[in-house]
């Protein structure tokens, strides 16, 4: 069984944000992510913005978080960025990694890290339900077991019902 995989390259701008906070003067904020030609040049970071590339590829194996995703409203990129706590101040956002599924989002958020998100433009959300659409198989719904170890009149409470 081969799997197809769908890539594009993207840019990544992180900004810094300012507070008004006596400890802590500035975060650092996803702002865009836009996919972009083969050769096009990374814009160059600065001070108050952290640019970074990309390469995003969509998997068959990852269809179902690909239409979550372009099921919804808007959209969006997900993207996971570390700081180095021990630069203090002087930290720049790492872009770790960068998807368009729900589920992988869900699964580095679920270790603990950070994953902030901004809406996809048209031609990426067309591109996104376009490979959702050919890949994604909507399982049937699973029977429930009965709850043995309950008697058949409170199963309903329990969930399991008599189907």
């Amino acid at each position: 069984m081969s799997l197809e995989r769908a890539v594009c390259k993207v840019h990544v701008c992180i900004s810094k944000i300012a507070q008004q906070h006596p400890w802590v003067p500035f975060r650092w904020q996803l702002t865009q992510v836009f996919s972009v030609a083969e050769d096009a040049a990374l814009p160059e970071s600065s001070d108050a913005h952290a640019w970074s590339e990309y390469e995003v590829a969509l998997f068959e194996d990852e269809a179902d978080g690909y239409y979550l995703n372009c099921s919804s409203p808007h959209p969006v990129w997900f993207v996971h960025y570390r700081l180095d706590e021990e630069l203090g101040s002087d930290a720049r956002p790492e872009v770790r990694f960068v998807t368009l599924s729900y589920n992988e989002a869900g699964r580095i958020l679920d270790a603990g890290e950070t994953v902030e998100n901004v809406q996809t433009d048209d031609n990426t959300a067309s591109w996104l339900a376009a490979f959702a659409e050919k890949h994604f198989k909507s399982e049937p719904r699973k029977r429930r077991r009965p709850a043995s170890f309950v008697s058949p009149v409170k199963r309903a409470d329990f969930g399991g019902g008599s189907e």
